[in-house]
Order: structure tokens, then sequence, then C-alpha cells
């Protein structure tokens, strides 16, 4: 039976479509990520028929009446994919036996949706640590944010922005273990765009203030754009950050408008309110470095890697890092 997709009123395959043992392509799904259940795509994980070839995760579009636009956002993430290589960022496999092959239609499948091939990552997400976990230490908070600094700030030098930075989209490359050092992974690149073009879709809870506001009240053409949506990266790993140390997000609501009205309007509670041993710089740097309303006042990527690989165990700066501009107060401060 065919289902309404409630997310954009498009008829979409059905939930049998995509299980366990159906085949796509040349390959056996063996596992349909929870993760991977979004509105414009499937994620699995999938065994290869050929003998001697790894296992692959393989994101599966939805076909109905919204189709097109379906099919050119995966489209648009297999190239971007392609033009990027990092550790922190999932990486493009070759679905056939030509090596240059990443997309196919998936016959077997009713409308043929497009499918395309990455390495399978083994560990969980960080939705799922902290839901796990609560409130992560400051050792392990600035390792992975670290990280995904790292990680963003190689996706913005290539000229492209993420636009969903969240915990759902960050998936481990192993499964976490006691004296391993834990590699977090971008992945759904879907509504991932050049820095030259704003981008409205994403999770509210993590979108940026000028995002909304470019949702509520498009500019015209000869404004649009002006804001670098890699700042918009940066208040999402902002967000992030402060939910790893404070256990939950900085803005709440109990609708789509009223988060909005809170991330437009409200200032996050003090995480050292919440937890007394966080360093004051630390807030800080969350507060007002990443999640400054202008993002003419929010730091660039390459200030936040900068911070966040000065910060030792204790949450502390080893040494005064060169902060421009938009955090002027609290250099003249420390």
């Amino acid at each position: 039976m065919i289902r309404q997709d409630e997310s954009r009123g498009a008829i979409a395959y059905p939930l049998t479509a995509i299980r366990r043992g159906r085949k796509v392509g040349g390959h056996t799904i063996l596992e349909v990520y929870p993760e991977g259940r979004g509105g414009m795509a499937r994620v699995v994980r999938a065994a290869c028929v050929s003998p001697g070839r790894v296992d692959l995760a393989l994101k599966i579009s939805r076909v109905g009446t919204h189709q097109r636009y379906f099919f050119a956002a995966l489209e648009r993430e297999v190239e971007i994919l392609q033009a990027l290589d990092h550790p922190g960022v999932v990486r493009l496999a070759s679905i056939s036996a030509t090596r240059t092959c990443y997309k196919e239609r998936a016959v077997e499948i009713s409308g043929a949706p497009w499918f395309f091939g990455m390495e399978a990552l083994r560990g969980s997400s960080l939705e799922s640590l902290v839901r796990g976990l609560g409130p992560l230490t400051l050792d392990l908070t600035t390792w992975l944010g670290a990280q995904l600094a790292e990680a963003l700030l190689y996706v913005h030098r290539h000229g492209f922005a993420h636009n969903d930075v969240k915990p759902d989209n960050i998936l481990f490359r192993d499964v976490l273990g006691v004296g391993c050092a834990p590699q977090p992974v971008l992945i759904d690149f879907g509504v991932a765009a050049r820095r030259t073009r704003q981008q409205q879709d994403g999770s509210i809870v993590y979108m940026s203030p000028e995002r909304l506001q470019e949702a509520r009240h498009p500019e015209p053409p000869e404004t649009a754009g002006a804001a670098d949506p890699a700042k918009a990266d940066v208040w999402s790993l902002g967000v992030l950050i402060y939910r790893m140390l404070a256990g939950r997000e900085p803005f709440h609501g109990i609708s789509d408008r009223s988060i909005t009205s809170a991330i437009l309007r409200m200032t996050p509670a003090s995480i050292r309110g919440l937890r007394p041993e966080i360093p004051r710089e630390l807030e800080e740097f969350v507060l007002e470095g990443c999640l400054a309303k202008d993002p003419h006042w929010r730091l660039g990527t390459p200030e936040v890697v900068r911070f966040l690989e000065r910060i030792d165990a204790s949450g502390r700066l080893e040494r005064l890092p060169h902060v421009p501009g938009p955090w002027r107060r609290w250099r003249r401060r420390a």
C-alpha cells in the first residue's frame, strides 16, 4: 500500500519497500538505520552480492509527487561529496564494478528511486550518545567540538555549507570504547549548498536566526545571500556544544513557531548556572562567540577551530588564541 509522506505531503514508497533482505541493485539490505528515516531518503546498511566487497551505506531517494525534488537533492549530495575528502566527512563509495559509479536506480522498487553508496560507519550517532549520557565531560565535549569544527572548516574552504549540523547527522566511525578517541563524522549533505547561496531547509532547533529570518521574509535578489552560510554552521555547532555541556538545547518551545521566536529573541540560560565547573571562557565562547544572533558578530570557522584546539582537558585555555573583532570583550577580560 502506498502511504502519504507526512513531512511533505508526497506520495512515497511504502515502509515495507525498504526492509532487511530486500535487493537494491547489486546489494542486499542488512539493516535500516533508525537515524536514516528522513523526509527525502532512507539510509540502509547493505552487503554487496559480489564476494570480497565490504558493507556499504546506501541512501535511497523517496519517490512520489515530489520525486524530482528528492532526486535533485540526492544528485546534488553526490556532487558535493565527490568534491570532499576528509576523515570528518562521510566518504562516497562505488556501488558497481566501475570505480566512478556512485549512483544508480533501484529498479527493484516501485518508482525506481535513485540511490548512492557511502562508507558504512560502525558507531552510533551523537544524538544517541547525548540522549543516553546526558551532559558530556569537558574533555569529550571539547574533543568532539574541535573535530567537528575542523571538518566544517574543510567543507567551508571547499566552498560549501552543510546547513543541517545536528546530533542525528553526526555518526562515529567506530563503536565507542574505553581508551579510543571517538571520531565524529558529518553525514547527510542533502541540504548542503554552495556558500554563495542561503538555504532554508534544515532542523529548526539548530537553525541560525538569519536563516529563520530569511525563511520568514525572503530578501529581494539584489540583497539575498549577504550573510555567509558558513556562519550559520557555526551557530549550529554552538547549539550542539551547548547541548553537550548542558544536556539540553539552548532554545525551547512547544511548536516550530515558539522555537523560532526563542531563537530570534531569547538569551540562552547560563551553562555555568547548570554546571558551575564549566570555565567562564568556554561559556562565553559558546554564548557570545558561536551564538551571537548577528552573524557579523559571530566567530568564523577558523577562529572556532583555533579556540577549541587550545583548550586543555579541564576546559581551560592553554594559551590565549588570537580571536579578532567579534569577541573583543572576552579578550579584554581573559
